[in-house]
């Protein structure tokens, strides 16, 4: 995913991702800031009985492992898939911004609910699994945007094609690794770690 050109004026693959991505996010902080105020004071989400509640919740982390793992995949197989067509560019490009908007409605509800202890408490949710996916989840967009661009290229030469097939098959793999080991931090090893920064609220 080489980026996008205009007039005198160019968008790396790197830059194009965090542009579309803060927009999103700059998107989901107006939102909320604008129109969802009142719902998000109003939600149970974040507040002193949801907090509790979470720290006496018996957590069946294997049926959560296999729930997560179903919901990474799903969404990761379908955007492998649109690389395969002329799609795949601007599926990455919605699903970034989408992801910056979710993430923006998140954090802005936490800060409307608890300050900026609800800020470090998203960040806090985020970990570690967070640390594996960012980087991953580039590398994996990046193969999707630059699947869908070399299509032209590699469907004049049959041979080239079916490499590039091939080496495009790893991908979904290599993401299926990703998403596994994720899913067990996510259901494994975060509940531990948000229940641990709850005590020290």
């Amino acid at each position: 995913m080489k980026g996008i050109r205009m007039k005198g004026y160019s968008l790396s693959g790197r830059s194009l991702f965090l542009t579309l991505f803060l927009s999103g996010f700059a998107a989901g902080v107006l939102y909320i800031t604008l129109f969802g105020k009142a719902a998000a004071h109003e939600t149970t989400l974040m507040s002193a009985y949801f907090f509790s509640k979470y720290q006496q919740v018996e957590f069946a982390s294997e049926e959560l492992f296999w729930y997560t793992l179903k919901a990474r995949m799903s969404v990761f197989t379908i955007l492998w898939l649109t690389g395969l067509t002329v799609l795949g560019t601007a599926a990455v490009c919605v699903f970034l911004f989408w992801i910056g908007a979710a993430l923006g409605i998140t954090v802005t509800t936490a800060a409307v609910k608890m300050g900026p202890v609800g800020i470090l408490f998203c960040i806090a949710a985020g970990l570690p699994h967070f640390a594996l996916y960012v980087p991953a989840g580039c590398w994996l967009l990046k193969r999707i945007g630059s699947m869908t661009a070399g299509r032209e290229r590699t469907a004049r030469a049959w041979a080239d094609g079916r490499r590039a097939l091939r080496l495009y098959a790893l991908v979904w793999l290599a993401g299926a690794a990703v998403f596994f080991a994720g899913a067990f931090l996510e259901s494994y090893v975060n509940p531990l770690f948000l229940k641990t920064v709850l005590k020290l609220r």
